[in-house]
């Protein structure tokens, strides 16, 4: 029987087939990976304000908490409290090469931190100006900033289209949250973003969202990963 699981930090997450033994495929699981401490499986698709995939600890320690290491980076994050994909670590490097030195640059839906901390801890950038609502996710942040001794990220909580027009413009907007990138984002991350500055945008679609560009150009399109069957996450990297 086939199956699929993702390992997060010290915990994989399984998918289990109907039908199929969870208990038996969770053994399977830690036989294969010995760092793996605890095993949950996925009880939601992501959902709710905070995007969050729930789950249920299987096997192993019962903790939802672990430290997951990319990039250089250590990210610490509890997945039943805040959003996190492993997958997204290639897209995540992908954007911290193409920071240049004294760079500032607002990464409008933070969550906890990942494209943030793996900028600060990989670049010369000046400043990076780290947003999210979700106040777990926000904790985690902090956490990770001084895990990290990432001294140039300012942590803000609360609404990223309101917070944002209280910040000094920047070289470069990273919009990493799929399902709330729409006009409105966009015009707000438009408003702040210098000439020439970079705007990479998410969306998560079974083909692009009818969005005005007018005074971007889309210098690289590129498919991120298959969010589920029929849809996908794309970035758009657009020019100011």
């Amino acid at each position: 029987m086939s199956y699929s699981y993702e390992i997060i930090g010290n915990i994989a997450v399984i998918q289990v087939p109907k039908g199929a033994s969870q208990k038996e495929l969770a053994k399977k699981v830690m036989k294969q990976n010995k760092n793996v401490k605890t095993v949950a499986k996925r009880t939601s698709e992501v959902s709710g304000p905070y995007r969050i995939k729930k789950v249920k600890v299987i096997m192993g320690e019962q903790t939802t908490e672990t430290i997951h290491k990319e990039n250089n980076v250590k990210i610490k994050v509890d997945i039943n409290e805040a959003y996190y994909s492993p997958r997204l670590q290639t897209e995540r490097l992908r954007i911290i090469q193409q920071v240049k030195p004294e760079e500032t640059i607002i990464d409008l839906f933070a969550g906890v931190g990942p494209y943030t901390i793996g900028i600060a801890k990989n670049t010369k950038a000046k400043k990076i100006y780290a947003i999210d609502h979700n106040p777990k996710a926000i904790e985690y942040l902090l956490e990770n900033r001084l895990l990290n001794k990432a001294h140039n990220v300012s942590v803000l909580i609360g609404n990223s289209l309101e917070i944002i027009k209280e910040l000094p413009n920047v070289d470069r907007i990273i919009m990493n949250a799929p399902r709330q990138n729409n006009q409105e984002t966009l015009e707000a991350a438009k408003e702040k973003i210098k000439k020439d500055g970079i705007i990479h945008y998410y969306t998560t679609n079974k083909k692009l969202p009818k969005i005005n560009l007018k005074d971007l150009t889309i210098i690289n399109q590129r498919k991120v990963i298959e969010y589920a069957p029929g849809k996908k996450h794309i970035c758009l990297d657009l020019k100011a």
